[in-house]
């Protein structure tokens, strides 16, 4: 089925509540198999939701985490982000066989595969001096580190005329045991056309009331990012979704979202200039690790009050 914007996603909502119900790992939910949602004109029309409150900071913060190579969800703790909590306790970690994990490491969790893939990850071995970020003078600090840093490699590949090859996986079979959370949002897909850059995103698995509002704007938001450095505008997104579903807890906040009104979508500014397009992709790299939450301006965001519900 194919949804498109925001009335798309409240109609995606609507259907999935007629799903069909199953008992999984982490609950009972009402699911259904292979939807696909688009977002068009994102940089005038930003995908936040507005039927609910979305927590932007927090979308913002937790992709520049990704983007630096990060695993650790105490960085992001320590900026009252705190959507990785429930998954990085010693209670949870040891639930799942990480016993060896200090409090708050994740293991090689998105950061690790969008930029050192298929570097072997040894918990607790690596010390502030080598970690990436704590490196900002370096103009190349991923490679060091072994590895594919894929970030690298999709501005690379966007950088060339109508490549078909801009790829970036978070999916890799061999860490899934080792990885607090095996990855949900899995692969994304970048093509330039006349209209911007677009992104199609694959979903293995969405948390359609809580994790997809939060998925489509962060895939929205580094199509925008890479968009800005490559010297164009950014066009749309396609989310394909294999398993989308709402949790038992989450179906009577549901009900409440879909009778709210729909708003007309916000703006986001990305504040701090690029590179020039002729500059090298190290710098193009660097530019990227320099980014903070106060580079990006979100503008006339109007929305309903925020609508709670457990993290499942």
């Amino acid at each position: 089925m194919f949804y498109k914007n925001e009335e798309g996603y409240i109609n995606l909502l609507k259907d999935t509540l007629n799903g069909e119900f199953k008992n999984t790992r982490n609950g009972k939910v009402l699911s259904r198999f292979g939807c696909m949602i688009k977002f068009v004109n994102i940089s005038t029309s930003f995908p936040l939701i507005t039927s609910k409150k979305v927590f932007f900071r927090g979308i913002v913060e937790e992709l520049l985490w990704f983007l630096k190579g990060s695993t650790n969800a105490n960085e992001l703790k320590e900026k009252n982000v705190n959507i990785w909590n429930g998954n990085s306790t010693r209670e949870y970690l040891d639930s799942v066989g990480l016993e060896d994990y200090e409090e708050g490491e994740l293991g090689p969790v998105y950061g690790w595969q969008w930029r050192m893939f298929g570097k072997k990850y040894t918990p607790n071995k690596l010390n502030e001096n080598e970690r990436p970020e704590a490196r900002p003078d370096s103009p190349s600090l991923i490679p060091e580190f072994g590895g594919v840093d894929q970030v690298k490699y999709v501005i690379t590949e966007l950088l060339a005329e109508n490549s078909r090859r801009a790829v970036l996986s978070a999916w890799n079979p061999e860490d899934l045991n080792i990885m607090a959370l095996p990855p949900c949002h899995i692969l994304y897909i970048f093509n330039k056309t006349k209209e911007g850059l677009c992104c199609h995103l694959t979903m293995r698995s969405s948390d359609l009331f809580l994790g997809l509002p939060f998925n489509i704007a962060s895939c929205a938001l580094l199509t925008q990012i890479i968009a800005h450095l490559l010297h164009i505008k950014s066009s749309e997104i396609c989310l394909s979704l294999c398993d989308a579903h709402i949790y038992e807890e989450h179906i009577e906040q549901v009900k409440k979202q879909i009778d709210l009104e729909i708003y007309e979508s916000p703006q986001v500014i990305i504040e701090k200039a690029a590179p020039d397009i002729e500059s090298s992709v190290d710098d193009k790299i660097k530019w990227i690790e320099s980014l903070t939450y106060s580079d990006f301006t979100l503008i006339n965001y109007k929305s309903h009050e925020k609508l709670s519900a457990i993290m499942k």
